[in-house]
């Protein structure tokens, strides 16, 4: 069931949740990674990334310390808030 991050990338809603998943998978290269990482199966995880029902906050969580440690952190950095 190990789709391309990109094609995944598509598919995900758009809500804050399934962008964090979103990035989180990114992070960990692939939704099978990510599933292990996250202790959750692989196919609900696709599901949550789809917009299909919502992770536990536990989950979620993991998620969210994922992406705030990941890469995405020294490129948001130099930014400045939009007002």
């Amino acid at each position: 069931m190990e789709l391309p991050v990109r094609m995944l990338a598509v598919m995900v809603a758009n809500t804050s949740v399934s962008r964090t998943l979103e990035r989180a998978l990114r992070v960990m290269g692939g939704p099978a990674r990510l599933a292990e990482h996250l202790g959750v199966p692989e196919a609900q995880l696709v599901d949550w990334l789809a917009g299909r029902g919502k992770p536990p906050n536990a989950v979620y969580l993991r998620a969210l310390d994922l992406v705030a440690s990941g890469p995405f952190v020294p490129a948001l950095r130099g930014r400045s808030r939009r007002k």
